[in-house]
């Protein structure tokens, strides 16, 4: 550990788990139980300072979604029906404690954001559920409800800050992409596996009107792990976080690219996931990360530690190494830079002019 004068904050909290399916689902309680766990063991949330969560206003709300899409939350899931269950889409569920949940998800995101922002190079994770990269602005999806990143990215903005959003989880952040495709004042970069869920992230999907150009997205082949991302961000994402500048990195921080993850086909290690933080505090010390996907719950809470002992400074940043040949594209190592990954990085690149 290096001397520092920087504040983490951490938000977990049992509210979150509230949010609950009486069977098997991959998006669990047991997520963010896994992770406190890790936090623990490692003995990290002492040197955090807490964040408590509290429910988002309509207000907040209401500059990302429609106000039918919120009401419709509550008229299923509200007051008025405290032990309803049910299904959004084949995906998505919700129960007695979703609402409640979701509410203090997204207000937990914008406190941390606000927080950050305010700070000269703090930094921050929010542990919450559920995830929220999907949710569009009138639909909730892919285990979404509410977008709790892009919630607090505007309440950034409207604080008159520059808001940059990177979004490393496996899937397409189709969401976030939705909800500021034209707006010019927010970048959002996506690296995913693709072809995947939800099926969207095309390279030439840049961003409309004004904000074309505002959206950069890097759509990789199964396969890629530490070295492949570990490019991706040099050639793409740095390069692009330089040129706009932001006043506030906010990270949709899904971890279901790790190798041992049952839902998807990356092969990112722990150390990757601390390696693709770190790269970005080079760029904006302050950095706000919210918890998106991450299905292993031991490689979850693993992958978590390292990002936040990246957070706390245990890691300090210094020159990457560039990316060495590997021994072969192996989903055990995923340390190989695919002749596809590379033609994906350096499209994404050339599009951008980067």
């Amino acid at each position: 550990m290096y001397d520092r004068n920087v504040a983490t904050y951490l938000c977990t909290d049992a509210i979150f788990r509230l949010h609950r399916l009486i069977g098997e689902h991959p998006e669990r309680p047991e997520r963010l139980v896994a992770i406190d766990a890790a936090l623990s063991r490692a003995e990290l949330r002492g040197r955090c300072c807490t964040l408590h969560p509290r429910p988002a206003t309509r207000e907040e709300i209401l500059r990302v979604h429609t106000a039918d899409h919120l009401d419709d939350l509550s008229a299923r899931m509200g007051d008025d029906h405290p032990n309803a269950t049910g299904w959004l889409d084949p995906d998505t569920y919700y129960g007695p404690g979703s609402l409640q949940a979701a509410l203090c998800a997204a207000g937990a995101a914008v406190d941390l954001a606000l927080k950050v922002l305010s700070s000269q190079d703090d930094n921050g994770f929010a542990a919450v559920r559920p995830p929220g990269h999907h949710a569009t602005r009138g639909q909730a999806m892919g285990f979404c409800l509410l977008n709790n990143v892009a919630i607090a990215a505007a309440a950034a903005r409207a604080q008159g800050a520059r808001v940059a959003i990177v979004d490393f989880d496996v899937h397409h952040g189709n969401g976030t992409d939705d909800i500021f495709v034209a707006d010019p004042d927010v970048l959002f970069i996506s690296t995913h596996q693709y072809p995947f869920y939800p099926g969207s992230g095309e390279v030439n999907a840049t961003g409309e009107g004004l904000a074309r150009g505002s959206q950069i997205n890097v759509p990789l082949p199964p396969g890629c792990g530490d070295d492949a991302y570990r490019l991706c961000f040099q050639m793409v994402v740095l390069p692009a976080l330089r040129r706009f500048s932001p006043d506030l990195i906010l990270v949709s921080a899904g971890f279901d690219a790790h190798h041992r993850d049952p839902l998807a086909g990356m092969a990112l290690s722990e150390d990757g996931f601390a390696e693709l933080t770190r790269m970005l505090l080079s760029v904006q010390p302050r950095l706000a990360a919210v918890l998106e996907g991450g299905y292993n719950l031991d490689a979850l809470g693993k992958s978590v530690v390292a990002m936040m002992e990246t957070l706390l400074g245990d890691r300090p940043p210094g020159s990457a190494p560039g990316p060495g040949p590997g021994p072969g594209l192996d989903r055990r190592r995923g340390d190989a830079v695919s002749p596809e990954a590379q033609a994906a990085i350096q499209s994404a690149r050339r599009l951008h002019n980067l």
